[in-house]
């Protein structure tokens, strides 16, 4: 992986990537970007094929409270995080967007900006599109045991999404192994947590009564244990679901999932 550190009037600029060429072609087109709008998302042309570019300003007590983790905790910022655990779930296996480059832009001991690049997944769709959109039983039932088997070898692991909503999954058609893809998971990570696996669970089913039947609850519960079981991290089904129930309910008092 190569860093780069680059001073100019702007201020500091601290990117990371997977070569110096990309790390100095994406600061470019960050700072590019940042000069014509403070906010921006979609797909860009970088490293000879389509990615898809997130940059966002950070101003006022959001970035003093950036600066102060940083400082404090030695805590990366969101898309910094973002891009690190990206690159921890692909090394372990899991499907999640090749990450390219992530930076952000320094002033007076301030962020002012942060972005990321990553690899666009082709051909998905959202869990919550798919959730809506597919009514043939067996494929749903497929995708549904694959994402079970997969937040639960995940948690195994020890790792938490923090963030794992049905709009922070993706669904592909024919991927080599799994068609679960996790992405955005910048608030998450390895321990130490505020949170357990409870807490996503609760995200990913925030809308259980919309999104999932009585049945494919109770089957994703059901996977889920058994991988648990045989990564070697038992669960209790019942407290995980009474835990689940809680969290969905704090879950229920706010407006929306996570945001950075």
């Amino acid at each position: 992986m190569a860093r780069l550190e680059q001073r100019s009037a702007a201020g500091r600029l601290e990117v990371v990537a997977r070569t110096q060429r990309e790390a100095e072609a994406a600061g470019a087109l960050a700072l590019e970007a940042w000069s014509e709008a403070p906010r921006q998302a979609g797909f860009t042309e970088f490293a000879g094929g389509k990615a898809y570019f997130k940059l966002s300003a950070l101003q006022g007590k959001t970035s003093l409270r950036y600066a102060l983790k940083r400082g404090l905790l030695r805590a990366p910022l969101p898309r910094l995080s973002e891009f690190a655990n990206l690159g921890w779930l692909r090394e372990n296996g899991f499907n999640a967007p090749e990450p390219l480059a992530a930076g952000a832009l320094w002033r007076r001991g301030l962020p002012r900006f942060q972005f990321l690049l990553t690899r666009e997944v082709a051909g998905a769709r959202t869990l919550g599109t798919f959730l809506a959109d597919e009514l043939d039983r067996v494929e749903r039932d497929a995708v549904l045991l694959e994402l079970a088997s997969a937040v639960a070898r995940m948690h195994g692991l020890r790792f938490l999404h923090h963030d794992l909503f049905p709009r922070n999954v993706l669904v592909t058609r024919e991927p080599p192994s799994s068609r679960i893809w996790f992405l955005d998971c910048w608030a998450g990570g390895l321990p130490p947590q505020l949170r357990g696996p409870a807490y996503d669970l609760a995200c990913l089913t925030v809308r259980a009564e919309r999104d999932f039947s009585r049945e494919e609850q109770e089957r994703f519960l059901e996977v889920y244990a058994a991988e648990r079981a045989q990564a070697g991290r038992p669960v209790l089904p019942e407290r995980l679901l009474r835990a689940v129930r809680r969290e969905r309910d704090r879950l229920g008092l706010r407006s929306g999932g996570g945001s950075e």
